[in-house]
């Protein structure tokens, strides 16, 4: 006698500098940086039997509720299954459904025609064999369940070659196909989701590396190009004012040595970065005297927003030089920084020259365009600077930045 599986219901002028790719060090950072992402990605499993088991859970609870009136009946000759045998069956199908989704998963879904119908070949075969289980689940659990064993042997006897015929397939096919399936695009979609927003993060995490990297390699290139200048005038005094000489030698060493700390983060507070900058102007101070005045004022709720670090270094360096004049008054420097709305603005400005216009990038020598690059880099688009005339006379380089209270220190790789 064989099994009833499942009954009718019951119902510029200046070139810039040509881009460099990132170093192998920088390279290697942005590795480590991807590293745990990798090694945290989630395997299919999971997926697997959550997804997969909801669905079929769903429709177990759906076929026992349906069955539940004939449960542990005959119908037209045929053994009807209790429902915590169908329960087990149900069970026994996912095992195997589990497995024919591991592979599929694993065989993807291919860019070119004959591997996806190589694929869609393998994933019928996979869906078969789920369906052609469904009635030996039924017949293991109808003997060893529900104590039929007579019934177990004729369900075998049936459904193992040569007997099997494919009418056979019609029922178990109508019920056990569709949920396969709907686990199967289920699965298939979480997956993909999954996968996409791990490689979103990965670009993400990818994209934070190299500007990291890039804004560390315009730092570095800050550093000697300062540090020039600075021997430069060193030795210059060193003939005509020794003494002066050894006190702007102290006071390089304490602006590089802030250069040097920063240059690990690519970001630090305005604060910090204005305590460098006044390394920097101190031994501009040394070395031009009273020739030349400084100011610096910042709003305390600037001090603490993030900027790029040495932003300021440069800007204050072109005051310097191109406000400089050896017969003339002496040159007024002037750093503020203010919070105005969700922007944060910060201005360096000379007494002297005043501009006849606002510059454009065409117009920067090598200070003003790493600054510009520099900008490029950490706020995508979103800062501004302008160097033009000053309404109070000589010339100012504004900085127009968006807020940034806190940013996350990822150590710059070595130059």
């Amino acid at each position: 006698m064989e099994l009833l599986d499942y009954p009718r219901p019951l119902s510029r002028p200046f070139a810039p500098p040509q881009e460099r790719a990132p170093s192998a060090t920088a390279s290697a950072s942005a590795a480590a940086a991807l590293e745990p992402l990798a090694s945290t990605e989630p395997g299919p499993w999971g997926v697997i039997l959550g997804v997969g088991g909801m669905c079929w859970m769903i429709v177990t609870l759906t076929a026992l509720l349906w069955m539940l009136p004939a449960s542990g009946t005959m119908m037209d000759g045929m053994y009807v299954v209790t429902n915590r045998a169908r329960a087990v069956q149900h069970g026994l199908v996912f095992v195997v459904a589990a497995l024919a989704y591991r592979i599929a998963i694993a065989l993807g879904w291919p860019a070119s025609l004959p591997a996806r119908a190589r694929v869609a070949l393998v994933n019928t075969l996979l869906a078969l064999t789920v369906v052609f289980c469904s009635p030996l689940a039924l017949a293991l659990v109808a003997g060893y369940i529900d104590g039929h064993p007579l019934e177990m042997r004729d369900t075998f006897e049936a459904w193992l070659p040569p007997s099997l015929h494919w009418e056979a397939w019609a029922a178990p096919l109508r019920f056990f196909l569709p949920p396969y399936v709907l686990g199967l695009f289920a699965i298939a979609l979480v997956v993909t989701a999954r996968r996409q927003h791990r490689e979103a993060l990965r670009s993400a995490k990818l994209a934070s590396a190299y500007t990291a990297a890039r804004m560390a390699m315009l730092s570095a290139q800050l550093q000697p190009h300062f540090l020039f200048n600075s021997l430069h005038a060193i030795s210059v005094l060193i003939d005509d004012s020794p003494r002066q000489a050894s006190v702007m030698l102290a006071r390089l060493g304490d602006f590089l040595r802030h250069a040097l700390e920063s240059s690990h983060w690519p970001w630090v507070d305005l604060a910090t970065e204005l305590a460098g900058l006044e390394a920097y102007l101190a031994v501009q101070q040394t070395r031009f005297s009273d020739r030349l005045s400084i100011s610096i004022d910042a709003s305390p709720e600037s001090l603490g927003m993030h900027v790029p670090s040495l932003l300021l270094q440069p800007l204050a360096e072109n005051a310097v030089e191109h406000g400089r004049n050896e017969g003339g008054p002496a040159l007024h420097v002037r750093v503020a920084a203010s919070v105005v709305g969700q922007r944060l603005c910060i201005t360096v400005s000379n007494s002297s020259p005043r501009l006849a216009r606002h510059l454009t990038p065409a117009d920067y020598g090598h200070g003003l365009l790493n600054v510009d690059l520099r900008l490029r880099a950490a706020y995508d688009g979103e800062a501004r600077l302008s160097v033009g005339p000053d309404l109070h006379g000589g010339t100012s380089a504004i900085l127009n930045l968006p807020v940034r209270a806190a940013v996350t220190r990822e150590a710059a790789p070595p130059p």
